[in-house]
């Protein structure tokens, strides 16, 4: 009983340490997990995300139109050059 005893003792005096550690950690993650959830929640945030979205898609939008406009451009540039030299 006295050999066990003598083995607990060390083995309990290392685990509170680890204990400490990981209870701060938790906590740590749940102050974290709650600050998100609040962000989330926060007006100026929603509208933030709502710009982004708008402003991608615009992008989006502008990509399209020049890609459309290199495709039509050269054909444009071959007929006015066939219109300025009066192949036409």
């Amino acid at each position: 009983m006295g050999e066990i005893l003598a083995l607990m003792i060390p083995i309990t005096a290392l685990m509170i340490p680890i204990v400490v550690i990981f209870t701060n950690h938790q906590q740590k993650m749940a102050r974290i997990i709650h600050e998100s959830k609040q962000a989330q929640h926060d007006p100026e945030v929603a509208q933030l995300r709502t710009e982004v979205y708008q402003l991608k898609e615009m992008v989006h939008q502008q990509m399209l139109a020049l890609d459309a406009y290199s495709t039509v451009r050269p054909r444009i540039d071959s007929e006015l050059q066939d219109t300025l030299s009066g192949k036409r």
